[in-house]
């Protein structure tokens, strides 16, 4: 990793929008490295980007333009907690708030995206370069009306463009900037950003300089499809705003609420001083000491008790923090718990329970809360994705209530102690594996019980269906396979949460002619009716039954079967076939073949088809569901493979047959 540079904050002409810095206060706060969201965050706002992009060029590491995340890369972590810092307290020591600027930030955003939305319409080669000059645009002071507002535009534009030329990079930006506000006809012959640009603005901000016909003209780009790059480029600005800041609504709020950024920016300085503390020690159980301490000299929580899970138990044990009194013994069972510890580990987030009149609060919690001579407990899972424990702490009423509406913060507490963990000693991978093994287990019995409840009820409708339907023997079979489906599911179901079946899980006795049949009418009935795929079956007459377990071959042919017809080109053919052979070891053993015609598979592909791989949809049979045929074929003690030449891939599949006869 190339060294860190640490460069001075700059200043900018306008302040940063206070909705961003509050967004950035509450990603960087505690962190160690630079969160996913950032570069997206940042660059939402043109006063920081320019910051951004002034200071990478300073560090020497580009040749080229960088995009807002490339030029993040590489630069002092502090630094940029220390410019996010100081736009804060600009923010809040300014007598005249920016909020009268968010319908200029607004069009800023809306002509990054329309003029980066023709720059990939017209093949242009840079598109972030296309962003940025929207992005930037109106950076600075507005002018105020006058007689003479273009040369004053001019000025502005003039002064922004010299700042980015300053970055000494072989693009034609700072140039898109200076011509923004000149005449249409001077432009006739400009490169493709400076025409890109001036058209985006033009259009964004409605100044009536030029018509939409007379801007397509000059990009060759006809005015409907103009409008329907505008329409896109707005909605997609709207996103933004609603997927990072959530909302338009939301912006406006934070904007005229100063205490809300002195918030942000208590938050912002606790997180960055238990990252600190973090820093100082090696990791382990130490770490969540420290989060109980921050709780305690920062909220006045206290009495904390750790948990961590017991898999093979599926409970939360206490376990002792180092310097702290000892806890209780504490062992909670996590399914069909409502204590706060074990939804907190459940649902992976922190959960408060006030103990008042036991209103909403378990015994355990209540009695927890009662020791401590406190009004309710907080637990917080602690853990970067799996949480691997739960620290439960005590408070008054009034100190939760106020923790509670900030879920965020209390989400990154736990999320920051698991990462530091992680990082300083590493988790050995048998532990970890044992937390999601328990959490895995409850989560899909909570699955499992969610999908009965449908399955139940769509069994009890096609028993009145089959009813109304009376003697109608085609659709009496085709709703006998529904319901044998229906079971399989709810079997499978069983499986997976490791309940025991209501079924035998021996042997039987399968026609293997019939059960083909009978998936053929399950897999033709779908969306590939509308390919006008041809199933051929040639089945051998008189073979006698299979001892098998029939769930398992089922779901081996069907994804065989599936597989073919998703692979098969339209108006192609799929064809299933079964014969009885005798192999080289005069074994005797029935065969069944699912072909398809159409692209061949590759061999290196083919070298490797039953590993799980993920699928390209392009080679016809790769992914993860041909290693489960494999699988499956194991349990049954049969062999799979597949041929694919001159325009047909054929799957084999030999069952053994047991009992001797042919």
């Amino acid at each position: 990793m190339p060294e860190e540079v640490e460069l001075h904050p700059l200043s900018s002409p306008v302040p940063a929008q206070p909705a961003i810095v509050m967004r950035l206060l509450e990603l960087l706060g505690g962190e160690a490295d630079l969160p996913p969201d950032c570069a997206r965050v940042l660059g939402l706002d043109p006063a920081l980007v320019l910051w951004v992009q002034t200071a990478a060029a300073q560090s020497g590491r580009h040749r080229q333009l960088p995009t807002v995340e490339d030029a993040l890369r590489g630069l002092s972590r502090q630094g940029l907690k220390s410019r996010v810092l100081h736009e804060a307290l600009d923010l809040l020591v300014r007598r005249q708030h920016p909020s009268d600027r968010i319908q200029t930030w607004r069009q800023s955003l809306r002509c990054a995206s329309l003029c980066e939305a023709l720059a990939l319409e017209l093949s242009y080669p840079q598109p972030h370069e296309a962003y940025l000059a929207g992005l930037l645009h109106n950076l600075g002071p507005t002018p105020p009306m006058g007689w003479d507002l273009d040369h004053l535009l001019q000025e502005r534009d003039a002064a922004l463009a010299d700042r980015v030329e300053a970055w000494r990079y072989p693009t034609l930006l700072p140039d898109a900037l200076r011509y923004q506000h000149w005449p249409l006809q001077a432009l006739r012959d400009a490169a493709s950003i400076v025409q890109m640009l001036w058209a985006s603005r033009s259009l964004v901000e409605q100044d009536g300089r030029a018509s939409e016909q007379e801007i397509g003209q000059m990009l060759g780009i006809v005015p409907a499809r103009l409008a329907s790059l505008m329409a896109t480029a707005y909605e997609r600005a709207e996103s933004l705003l609603d997927t990072y800041l959530d909302g338009a609504s939301a912006i406006s709020s934070l904007q005229e609420r100063p205490l809300q950024l002195l918030k942000g920016l208590n938050r912002f300085t606790l997180l960055e001083q238990l990252g600190a503390s973090l820093a100082e020690h090696p990791g382990g159980v130490q770490d969540v000491t420290r989060l109980a301490r921050h709780l305690q000299e920062a909220h006045g929580l206290a009495a904390p008790i750790y948990l961590v899970p017991d898999a093979p138990r599926g409970r939360l044990l206490g376990r002792p923090l180092p310097g702290m009194a000892p806890p209780p013994a504490l062992s909670v069972p996590v399914e069909g718990s409502d204590t706060a510890a074990a939804m907190a580990f459940q649902w992976n987030r922190p959960i408060t329970a006030f103990t008042i009149n036991q209103a909403g609060a378990s015994l355990l919690d209540t009695q927890l809360a009662r020791m401590a001579g406190l009004e309710g407990v907080l637990a917080i899972p602690i853990g970067e994705e799996t949480p691997e424990g739960v620290l439960l702490t005590c408070g008054y009423r009034g100190q939760l209530v106020n923790l509670g509406e900030d879920q965020d913060y209390l989400v990154k507490l736990g999320r920051i102690v698991g990462q530091h963990r992680r990082k300083a000693h590493g988790e050995h991978a048998g532990e970890l594996s044992e937390q999601q093994g328990l959490l895995w287990h409850l989560r899909t019995r909570q699955l499992a019980h969610e999908i009965n409840n449908p399955l139940g009820i769509v069994k009890n409708y096609l028993a009145l269906l089959r009813v109304k339907l009376g003697g109608d023997t085609v659709i009496a079979d085709e709703l006998r396979v529904i319901h044998e489906e229906l079971d399989r599911i709810a079997r499978i179901v069983h499986a997976l949460v490791g309940e025991r079946p209501d079924f035998p899980e021996s042997a039987e006795e399968v026609n293997v002619n019939a059960l083909l049949a009978d998936l053929v009418k399950v897999a033709a009935a779908g969306p590939m009716q509308q390919k006008g795929v041809r199933i051929e079956q040639r089945y051998e007459s008189g073979l006698a039954p299979l001892r098998c377990q029939p769930d398992r071959l089922r779901q081996l042919l069907l994804n065989l079967l599936l597989n073919a017809m998703e692979a098969v080109p339209e108006q192609g053919i799929v064809s299933l076939e079964t014969h009885r052979v005798i192999n080289h070891r005069l074994e005797r053993q029935v065969e069944i073949l699912v072909s398809n015609t159409g692209p061949e598979i590759a061999p290196e592909v083919l070298a490797r088809l039953f590993e799980a791989v993920e699928s390209t949809k392009g080679q016809a049979h790769a992914g993860l569901g041909l290693s489960i045929v494999r699988s499956l074929a194991s349990d049954l003690h049969a062999s799979v493979s597949c041929r694919s030449q001159h325009g047909v891939t054929t799957f084999q599949v030999l069952l053994p047959m047991d009992d001797g006869k042919a």
